[in-house]
């Protein structure tokens, strides 16, 4: 039974390194060029009106099908919401969603030198 299970381990990995290694080198020098980061953090610096309440805060991207949800938020008491989020590299603009008791508002804030601000 060793023996059998050695010659179908035998087929199965001989085909996989052969590839490998054939194509090896021309994999590793398309990696070598790549230079891709998909998300960075981004500075936030967001102040509310608000009545003493936090407030819900979501960020979407906007995208051919839609708004998609990037990350959640609650302000302190005082509508401050400061910290970082982790977007996508690419974004030059989010879409954030204010929701609280007797609120609900939609703004298009810019994302410039990695940095999201707003102040009302």
């Amino acid at each position: 039974m060793c023996h059998a299970l050695a010659t179908f381990a035998r087929r199965r990995l001989l085909p996989t390194a052969l590839l490998l290694t054939l194509a090896g080198p021309t994999v590793a020098s398309a990696a070598a060029d790549f230079h891709y980061q998909s998300r960075q953090d981004t500075a936030v610096a967001i102040t509310l009106a608000t009545d003493g309440n936090p407030l819900l805060l979501s960020f979407y991207s906007e995208g051919p099908h839609g708004l998609r949800l990037l990350e959640n938020g609650f302000t302190a008491a005082d509508g401050t919401y400061t910290g970082a989020l982790r977007l996508p590299a690419h974004l030059a603009q989010v879409v954030m969603v204010i929701r609280g008791a007797d609120r609900q508002d939609t703004l298009t804030l810019a994302v410039q030198d990695q940095t999201l601000g707003y102040t009302e």
